[in-house]
């Protein structure tokens, strides 16, 4: 089954108007379960997950974050306040 190109359109300017929404970047290299474990990579997910949930009120996006090469390197956290990112990347 083929997208139609316009909801194609629409799914890209969706994504781009999210990411133009969040744009204050904090990226977390490292935060891998490969690397950390499953339970304590699952606990840093849920520590980040409280502290946004008590200390922000704009939105937020996570993803991976990947190298040049595509090789997954950790989490990315996105922003739409600055001061929020700001917090974040200092407590973490």
């Amino acid at each position: 089954m083929t997208m139609l190109p316009s909801f194609r359109a629409v799914i890209t300017r969706l994504n781009a108007d999210k990411l133009q929404a969040t744009p204050h970047v904090v990226p977390q290299p490292g935060l891998l379960r490969s690397v950390m474990g499953d339970d304590a990579f699952l606990a840093a997910l849920d520590e980040r997950r409280r502290w946004i949930a008590a200390n922000c009120e704009g939105s937020f996006q996570f993803a991976d974050l990947r190298d040049s090469k595509g090789k997954l390197k950790g989490m990315l956290y996105k922003f739409a306040d600055r001061n929020e990112a700001f917090s974040f990347r200092m407590y973490f």
